[in-house]
């Protein structure tokens, strides 16, 4: 199964308990299921219209994307369920060397993860070394871990080659 309902990195999904991955891949599977139902509704009414004589119509495409703006909104509300559980059920039990509030939103806490490295790791390449170890960022940062450590990596190539 293509696990595409959140962007998690490897580390990330194998950071996960068997609970959470169990839920990972029920919201996966309604995903999927949503995706079918929209398909063969998309199919009804371009039966419909046909017969109707009114498939070439501009109704046509107002209606598809009606269905698919339908579909988008319960994907998303489904994605952000799951976000909700993994945020809330993956709390790591040690301390962070950064403050967690779970109160944040995802941009102040990818600011507060951000600050707490570029401004105690000054060497690119030690920032991204022990960014890569931090289990408490995996779970903290969610979908947005994923962007940091790509930055973090990016930073530390550059000083590698420079």
């Amino acid at each position: 199964m293509q696990i595409d309902i959140i962007a998690y990195t490897e580390a990330q999904f194998a950071a996960l308990t068997d609970e959470q991955i169990q839920e990972v891949r029920s919201a996966q599977a309604k995903k999927n299921a949503l995706f079918r139902a929209l398909q063969k509704a998309i199919e009804r009414e371009k039966y419909r219209f046909t017969e109707n004589g009114t498939f070439i119509s501009k109704l046509w495409e107002l209606k598809t994307q009606e269905l698919t703006a339908e579909y988008e909104s319960e994907v998303e509300a489904l994605r952000e369920e799951l976000l909700f559980y993994l945020r809330y059920s993956g709390k790591p039990t040690s301390p962070a060397p950064y403050p967690m509030d779970y109160s944040l939103s995802d941009l102040e806490r990818y600011d507060v993860v951000r600050t707490y490295y570029t401004n105690t790791y000054t060497d690119p390449i030690e920032r991204f070394s022990v960014f890569a170890e931090d289990v408490h960022a995996r779970a903290y940062l969610g979908e947005h871990y994923a962007l940091m450590y790509d930055s973090f990596r990016l930073d530390a190539e550059d000083a590698t080659s420079a």
